[in-house]
């Protein structure tokens, strides 16, 4: 029984440090208990997991990714988020490349 506690421990370490490394998470691994949807509990509950956010900051997060603000994440409003995300990033890189190369030294 020790033992997997110490794995079921290290699991969920394991998948608080790469939601603090970048690393994209997947439906699956927010929606804690399978129902399909994300509810502002799991996401709040993952967001904190790594001491980053704030329950308040996760809270708000949440929210945004709601927009039918039915109380619940889908999936398809996860991909969305994401994917705006991904393209806000992209953005930031290429703005940050751009002012690089203006720079003299």
């Amino acid at each position: 029984m020790k033992r997997f506690a110490i794995i079921a421990a290290g699991a969920a370490a394991a998948a608080a440090f790469s939601a603090s490394a970048g690393e994209m998470p997947s439906f699956s691994d927010i929606d804690t208990d399978a129902s399909g949807a994300i509810s502002e509990a799991e996401f709040v509950a993952y967001k904190t997991a790594d001491g980053d956010k704030t329950a308040e900051e996760a809270a708000e997060k949440f929210a945004l990714i709601d927009t039918n603000m039915d109380g619940e994440i889908s999936e398809v409003e996860m991909e969305t988020a994401m994917e705006e995300w991904k393209d806000d990033t992209s953005d930031m890189e290429s703005d940050m490349e751009d002012g690089m190369s203006d720079t003299t030294y």
